[in-house]
């Protein structure tokens, strides 16, 4: 498999857009990427996601000692995906390193009540956006000092936008408890009742989706919920962003709020191996493109690319992916790698050549490929001295081939014939050919018979049967035969797992 990752580990780096964001008010010297204290926050008017859980959720903790492979093994079942959630306070983020630790995602602090806009946000993005992250933007709520209207109003002017690009997370409320409880506020819930909470929300997020045509992500806790909203059952259209930092990974996201079924994010820990918070994605990597493309959770079950990704290695491979080769190749199709890429990935692969170099020694000759002549072949391939194509005309022009089918150019044409041609010839069409077996040699005459149009049909009829489960149609027969006799085997076999019809034959 090792191959089969180093064909592309590297080659694809997304483009992605970015739209400048207008600087609004100066951050408080933010500082370094370690989190702040709430009193700090407080003193910046600047709170990060999750600034109120450690003072109002005792058990929370910052698990900074778990690792964020270990976040994902714990998040059963299925594949997860890690990511963060930056502001002010992290404002020289090493957006490579964080690529490198895993991270695949990032929600953005860019504003806070209806009066603050972070002067690191469209840094922090741009970085985000070079290295491939899927991005998106939070703000901070304060329903004590305005509407629910105002501060969406205000979060969607200063990068609360959205687009349906696969690359930009729909827009986020942070909503949690009243960071100035005790001072100029009256409780933890901004001194509303939870049916005026429940209406402060409301109105944010249909500003929200009015504006940006998608409903935003909701971040709270479920504690909070319960308090401040009684447990309102009536948002579970919104993707929902758990807080919870367990002491123990394993016991996972915990009981959730009412109205929804499953978290979408979980933020997990307040430091680890990222920088600011540490979150999981209830999802695959396609399955997080696709929440960014249209919104939407994921619904559970394998993707189509992991269907698609599956039935390229048993039809190549002949055996099954492991999750983490789901998620690798996923990841290639999720920042746009065409599927003709992820095919050629497979083709050209050190694994799948050694399987065709042994199954050409065992169809031509019978027996299997020896493993120093296989050695040389494979090496021969890598440098791109040989093609399986002509590996094949080799072995057909062989002196042992020669000797198994009778040892004379007459016995030899005929083999072709039966082999290449899947029928007999005649006297006159054997002799023809042991006559230039004779003068050019057998090579040559191999030659003739594998770029021949009916020896492509031949091969072009098995690969509509191998990879499409069906016989060929008139007009497909003569594109896909034209294909494979002016690019070879190697890029008709390209062309149809990487086809619509395959992809939807997968699913």
């Amino acid at each position: 498999m090792t191959a089969l990752y180093r064909l592309l580990a590297g080659a694809v780096a997304a483009s992605l857009l970015f739209v400048a964001v207008p600087s609004v008010q100066a951050d408080d010297a933010p500082a370094p990427d370690a989190q702040p204290t709430l009193e700090q926050q407080n003193a910046a008017h600047d709170h990060v996601m999750g600034a109120t859980l450690a003072e109002n959720e005792p058990q929370a903790q910052s698990l900074s000692a778990q690792a964020a492979p270990e976040a994902r093994a714990s998040a059963a079942p299925g594949t997860h995906v890690l990511g963060m959630d930056v502001s002010g306070w992290q404002p020289n983020v090493d957006w490579n390193a964080a690529w490198g630790n895993g991270a695949r995602f990032v929600y953005i602090k860019t504003t806070e009540s209806n009066d603050y806009a972070s002067t690191h946000f469209a840094g922090q993005w741009s970085g985000a956006t070079s290295v491939g992250m899927v991005r998106g933007a939070y703000h901070f709520a304060n329903p004590f000092e305005s509407t629910g209207a105002v501060q969406a109003n205000w979060f969607v002017d200063h990068g609360g936008s959205w687009s349906p690009d696969g690359r930009t997370l729909p827009p986020m409320l942070d909503i949690e408890y009243d960071p100035y409880t005790g001072s100029d506020h009256t409780n933890a819930c901004y001194g509303l009742s939870p049916a005026v909470m429940v209406a402060w929300i409301r109105e944010f997020s249909n500003t929200v989706r009015a504006r940006t045509g998608v409903l935003p992500t909701i971040y709270s806790t479920t504690n909070w919920w319960k308090l401040c909203t009684g447990n309102d059952a009536s948002f579970g259209a919104n993707p929902l962003f758990i807080a919870r930092w367990p002491e123990n990974l394993s016991d996972g996201a915990g009981q959730l709020p009412a109205g929804w079924n499953d978290y979408t994010i979980w933020q997990y820990a307040s430091t680890g191996t990222f920088p600011g918070d540490q979150d999981l994605f209830n999802g695959d990597y396609s399955q997080l493109h696709l929440f960014a493309s249209n919104g939407q959770t994921p619904s559970g079950g394998p993707s189509l690319d992991a269907n698609y990704i599956e039935a390229l290695y048993q039809d190549y491979l002949g055996r099954s992916p492991s999750p983490a080769d789901i998620n690798f190749w996923e990841g290639f199709l999720a920042t746009g790698s065409p599927r003709s890429q992820i095919a050629a990935g497979f083709v050209n692969s050190d694994e799948y050549r050694t399987i065709r170099i042994d199954a050409a020694y065992r169809s031509i000759l019978g027996r299997p490929a020896e493993p120093a002549g296989l050695r040389t072949q494979l090496r021969a391939m890598q440098a791109g001295l040989l093609t399986t194509d002509s590996i094949e005309t080799q072995l057909y022009a062989s002196d042992e081939y020669f000797a198994q089918h009778g040892g004379t150019n007459t016995s030899f044409a005929h083999s072709l014939y039966t082999t290449l041609l899947s029928r007999e010839g005649g006297p006159s069409e054997y002799a023809f050919w042991a006559n230039y077996a004779a003068q050019n040699g057998r090579g040559w005459v191999t030659a003739q018979f594998w770029q021949s149009t009916e020896t492509a049909e031949n091969r072009v009829r098995a690969m509509y049967e191998h990879y499409l489960g069906r016989s060929p149609d008139p007009s497909g027969l003569r594109t896909w035969v034209t294909l494979d006799l002016q690019q070879g085997d190697t890029a008709a076999r390209i062309g149809f797992t990487a086809s619509d019809e395959y992809f939807a034959r997968a699913q």
